[in-house]
């Protein structure tokens, strides 16, 4: 509920300079297609699922929570 992430499970995400360095529009790609586990660039080895794993999640859903994040990222 915080962005800060879950041990093991994701990263503190009000922190990320993955967040950080990806316009909004590049965030709502990354959260359309998730990150594989093997991917090089996973710090966790857990899959991210594409749109949280919630398919119903629509592209303004998503942007909603980019502008979420961002706004705890400011904080």
């Amino acid at each position: 509920p915080n962005a800060k992430g879950i041990q093991g499970l994701g990263s503190d995400l009000t922190t990320s300079e993955f967040v950080k360095t990806r316009s909004d529009d590049e965030l709502l790609e990354f959260l359309k297609v998730g990150r594989r586990a093997n991917d090089l660039a996973n710090k966790t080895g857990v899959e991210m699922p594409a749109r949280g794993g919630n398919p119903s999640l629509t592209d303004e859903n998503l942007r909603d929570i980019i502008a979420f994040m961002r706004s705890l990222a400011r904080k």
